[in-house]
Parts: C-alpha cells; sequence; structure tokens
C-alpha cells in the first residue's frame, strides 16, 4: 500500500507556508526519523493539561492499518485505568520498548481502546498489521518534567525491527518535540495574552463610552459574552435593600431567569456575591439551584465575576455556553478583568444618573417650558442641554413683573458645568425673580441680586446676565456682561448695548440700564455662548455668523421657528453641540 503521511503532506513546498510553525517542525523530525531508522510509522500525540486530552498532532504511515493503530489512541480523555500506549508511556521514567506490540502484557488494553476509537472492522484490520511490528515511545516533557506527549515509531519490516540501540534516536527526536511544543505554547500564550489584553481594552473603551446606565448595562453583556467566546451573558444588580440580585441586561437568557429574584443565599451567583470571587461552573459539577438553572437555560458551563469597585458590589456578570467543557481558569481570570473595569464604567453612570435627577429636581419651578403670553409680540424660547450633561449653567425665564402688562426675560449664564453650576442657576433665577415684583427697574433688580451673590458664589465663579422688562412698545434693558442680544430692524442688525461686570465680580458694579423703542416687526434675540462657541474642525461659529445667520432668516419665520432652526443649523454646522444652549426671540406685531 502507499503511504500515508500527514495532513497537509510533509514533503509538499506549500506546507511550509501554510501549515503551523508546530507542524513543521514535527514534520522534519519524522523526515529526520525515517531517515535514520527503519521507519514504517511515525506519530506525535500532544496531552492537553487542563482537560486530560490525547489529541493526534502530526504523523507520517506506510499503511492505511499503521495509521489507524497509531492515531487511535488520540482524541480521547487520558485514562488511568487502562494501559494504553499513551498512559504506559507517560508513567514510565525512560521509553518504552517492544520488539514485538503483540507480546506487551497491556496488549489486550490496547486492543481494546483500538475497538472503541475505530470500531470492531477497522479494529480488527489495524490490529492484524499492528501486533507484529516493533515499537518505540518515549514521552514528551518539558523542562519542569510537565507531560506534554509521546513520540510513536513503528517498523513493520521484520528483516529490520527497530532495536534497543535506536531508543536514543527517538529520545533525541523526543527533546526536540518537547523544546518546539513548550515554544509553541509560550509563543501561544503570549499572543492569546496580547489579544485578550487588545479585546479587553476595546471591550473597556466601548462599556465606558455611554454614561446612559442601560446602554452601559447592554455593552457590559455584550461585550462579556464577545470577550469570552460564551453564548450567553447576564448582568444582575445588587438590590441592598432586600439583599436580593435581579437582572438588568441578558443576552440569550430567557425571559423567566430576567424575572427572577436571587437570593444571596442560593446557587452561585450569591457564591459570587457573598465571597466576592470568581466562580466557573460545570453542568456535571452544578447543584440544586444552578442545576436547575443550567438545565432550564441549557447551559452546560458558565462563568461568574464579581462587579466590584473598591468595597462596592454592584452586582454579578455571568456568562455561558452550551459546552460543558467551554471555560478555562484563564477565561474566568478574562471575565473578571472585564468585571472591574465596567464596575467603574457603572458607577460613572449611575453617578451620573443621580447627577441628572438632582439637577432637575434643582431646575424644577425654576425653567419654564413656555413663555407667558405677551401682548403684542411674537416669542420662541428655546433651552438645549449639552450632550451627556444633567443640566448646565443657563439661565433663563419669562414672567410677569409689577401689576400691569409688563414682562421679565431673564438670559445668562453661571460658569461651569454639573449639578453645582445647575443649584447655583437656580438661585440666580431665584434672586432676579423675586426682586423683580416689586422693582421694574432692570439696573436695581440686577445689583441687587449681585449683593445677595457675593457672599455665596463660590471663588471665582460668575454670572452673566440680561435682564429686561418688556413693555407693550418698548424694552428696557440692564446687560451685566452677557453676550449682547441682537436687534434686527428693517432688515439691519445691531448688538445691543452692555451695562457692566457679570454678577458676582464687584459690589459696587454701578449698573445702567437702557429703553429700547420697538416699531413693528422689530426682533430682539438673547442667546448664550452654547451657540456660538459650536466648532468644527477648530474652526469657532462665532457672533458674526449668528448675527447673519438671524438677520437672514428674522423676516421669513416667527419667532418660535427662528430659535428651533437656528439651533438646528449651527448644531448640523458643527456636529452637536458641546454646551447649553439658550435662544430667546421676541418681536413686536406690526
Amino acid at each position: 500500500m502507499a503511504a500515508h503521511p500527514m495532513s497537509p503532506p510533509l514533503s509538499d513546498p506549500t506546507a511550509s507556508a501554510t501549515g503551523s510553525w508546530r507542524e513543521r517542525t514535527f514534520g522534519r523530525l519524522i523526515d529526520h526519523l525515517r531517515a535514520l531508522l527503519p521507519v514504517g510509522g511515525a506519530a506525535f500525540l500532544t496531552v492537553d493539561e487542563d482537560r486530560g486530552r490525547v489529541e493526534h498532532a502530526a504523523g507520517w504511515y506506510a499503511t492505511d492499518e499503521l495509521r489507524d493503530a497509531l492515531e487511535a489512541p488520540g482524541g480521547r480523555p487520558l485514562s488511568r485505568g487502562r494501559r494504553g500506549l499513551v498512559e504506559a508511556t507517560l508513567d514510565r521514567d525512560r521509553p518504552l520498548f517492544l520488539p514485538s506490540v503483540d507480546a506487551w502484557e497491556a496488549a489486550p488494553d490496547l486492543l481494546a481502546i483500538t475497538v472503541e476509537a475505530l470500531g470492531a472492522d477497522r479494529a480488527e484490520r489495524a490490529w492484524r498489521t499492528f501486533q507484529k511490528a516493533s515499537l518505540i515511545a518515549c514521552s514528551l516533557r518539558s523542562e519542569i518534567g510537565r507531560a506534554l506527549g509521546v513520540v510513536f515509531v513503528a517498523s513493520l519490516d521484520a528483516a529490520r525491527p527497530l532495536r534497543a540501540a535506536d531508543i536514543g534516536t527517538v529520545e533525541v527526536a523526543a527533546d526536540l518535540a518537547a523544546m518546539s511544543l513548550e515554544r509553541a505554547d509560550l509563543l501561544e500564550a503570549e499572543g492569546r495574552r496580547a489579544r485578550d489584553e487588545l479585546r479587553l481594552k476595546h471591550a473597556a473603551e466601548a462599556v465606558s463610552g455611554s454614561l446612559e446606565l442601560d446602554e452601559v448595562y447592554r455593552r457590559v453583556v455584550q461585550h462579556a459574552a464577545g470577550v469570552t467566546g460564551a453564548t450567553k451573558a447576564v448582568l444582575t444588580r445588587l438590590n441592598t435593600r432586600t439583599g436580593e440580585l435581579r437582572c438588568v441586561a441578558r443576552l440569550d437568557f430567557s425571559g423567566r431567569f430576567a424575572q427572577r429574584r436571587l437570593s444571596l443565599n442560593s446557587g452561585s451567583l450569591g457564591q459570587v456575591a457573598r465571597t466576592r470571587s470568581p466562580v466557573l461552573r460545570r453542568l456535571t459539577e452544578a447543584k440544586d439551584f444552578d442545576l436547575s438553572m443550567m438545565r432550564e437555560e441549557e447551559i452546560g458551563s458558565a462563568m461568574h465575576a464579581p462587579i466590584q469597585l473598591g468595597p462596592r458590589l454592584y452586582g454579578v456578570l455571568t456568562v455561558a455556553h452550551t459546552a460543558p467543557d467551554c471555560f478555562s481558569r484563564d477565561d474566568l481570570d478574562l471575565l473578571a478583568r472585564l468585571a472591574r473595569s465596567s464596575a467603574a464604567a457603572i458607577a460613572n453612570a449611575t453617578d451620573f444618573q443621580r447627577e441628572r435627577r438632582i439637577a432637575q429636581a434643582l431646575m424644577l419651578g425654576f425653567v419654564p417650558e413656555s413663555l407667558p403670553e405677551v401682548p403684542g409680540y411674537e416669542t420662541g424660547l428655546l433651552y438645549v442641554p449639552a450632550a451627556n450633561e444633567p443640566t448646565g449653567g443657563d439661565v433663563y425665564g419669562a414672567w410677569p413683573a409689577g401689576d400691569g402688562d409688563d414682562i421679565a426675560i431673564l438670559v445668562g449664564d453661571v460658569a461651569g458645568k454639573g449639578v453645582e453650576t445647575a443649584a447655583l442657576s437656580a438661585m440666580v433665577r431665584f434672586f432676579v425673580e423675586a426682586r423683580s415684583w416689586d422693582a421694574l427697574s432692570p439696573s436695581l433688580v440686577l445689583e441687587q441680586a449681585n449683593a445677595m451673590l457675593m457672599s455665596r458664589l463660590p471663588s471665582e465663579t460668575f454670572v452673566t446676565a440680561f435682564l429686561g422688562v418688556l413693555s407693550p412698545g418698548s424694552l428696557r434693558y440692564c446687560n451685566a456682561g452677557h453676550l449682547p442680544p441682537l436687534l434686527v430692524s428693517g432688515g439691519e442688525h445691531r448688538p445691543l448695548e452692555g451695562h457692566g461686570l457679570p454678577l458676582g465680580i464687584d459690589e459696587s458694579p454701578g449698573y445702567g440700564e437702557t429703553e429700547l423703542e420697538l416699531a413693528g416687526g422689530d426682533l430682539v434675540f438673547a442667546y448664550t455662548d452654547g451657540l456660538i462657541e459650536a466648532r468644527r474642525r477648530g474652526e469657532v461659529y462665532g457672533p458674526e455668523r449668528l448675527a447673519r445667520l438671524v438677520s437672514g432668516w428674522a423676516g421669513a419665520l416667527r419667532a418660535e421657528e427662528l430659535v428651533s432652526a437656528v439651533h438646528d443649523e449651527i448644531a448640523g454646522w458643527a456636529g452637536g453641540l458641546a454646551d447649553d444652549a439658550v435662544a430667546l426671540a421676541l418681536r413686536r406685531r406690526a
């Protein structure tokens, strides 16, 4: 019969280009053995230390039957209960030499293993060829003695059998093969670590790329499955008041699981929450709750890791697979590292959500949803908070002033962002509105508000403010350091004058005020810096461009349409606004 080389053939010139480095090394060793010894077949088998499996790695065979006989021990768990060729070789501290295979005392066990692997008919044909062969088997061991595999060399030539003197040649091949396996393992481990680090980096960046809590949860389970190769994932959050875990995000877990409230006193999830230690579970090892859950969700293996930041436990991250032996300890370590980085993203999103609720509560009652009706005027108001900010420092509003038809309007800005600035914005709005009830002078109101703010604002914090009192035919206003509103009249535009420094800087600002007569069709457009400081590729939108935009659209759009159109135009130009934006438009009806 023709020889049967390993696939791809060792003599194939493409093998070096396409085969793995390990296969090429084994192939060269087999070529050397064939050149030095009367070889009818040679095989390298490796042993997986984690799962104890024997796998065929490379081989060359003169006949189909010899190939079957030498490859039969592969593709199965290592067994210490029977003496197969692999087990017998690994148990010895020296090579195994058999002048004739059928004369070996463990030949019946070897035949039984061959029958299990090949079936009775195929095993019988292989055994008829193999039983008369001479054989040398040598273990492949690392420098510290760890079993890496075995090499078999067999001869079918009765006239030139293998001899004891040939053992040294096989030992040299075994040592070289062990060195190649160790090197390959090191290279694979290093490559795996590099890939894992890159996957973790990308996952952490993606998870922390949102401040919306539900989106963070969703990204965590999605990337947990991707990083570990799992088919299912679930994130359970800890409710410290009830001492229960509940599902907040899931991938391919059933709705029944999502509705459960899991006790800390049962199952692996409860164990992880109590001990703060990751756990690996296989279906064959599971008990009680874990067994029920894994069967219900069709899970063969699962891993759980605590989502913990410092002393605080947020919950448990779980991944699962239908296969019973899918995950290793390295996979568990990978999941634990992802859970730790996810804890920081969850903490940030939780803090952001809390800040947003506080800021919204602070602003409630101080932020008008729409302007009051102003006799003789069209009005438009728009407020858009900056992306990823609960609220900012913009101050705005309109309310009745005095006993007549006058309306007070306010547009301003507190330096800063976040909850503290939102609180200051609410305070400024309250001070200004409270003083305007009995004082119709904008300059007097701002001076009194300035006096109250001087002792209340944090250091280096100030407030710009444009306050106007709108009467049926005029606008009386004071501008304390705010961006000058635009007046559009008769197709022309100009900025309104200012009256001094922002609030909170000078104890005696000496504010003045201006009264502006408004004719039919005249438009006043007040705004905050979120509009003019919008950027695109380093270019600032700027006040001049805003003035041209407002002037060009003033005659074609109603006031409420104008504020929205201006915002949309600038946001589209910049690809979004990085700061809060307020726009307030007042047009006297013709």
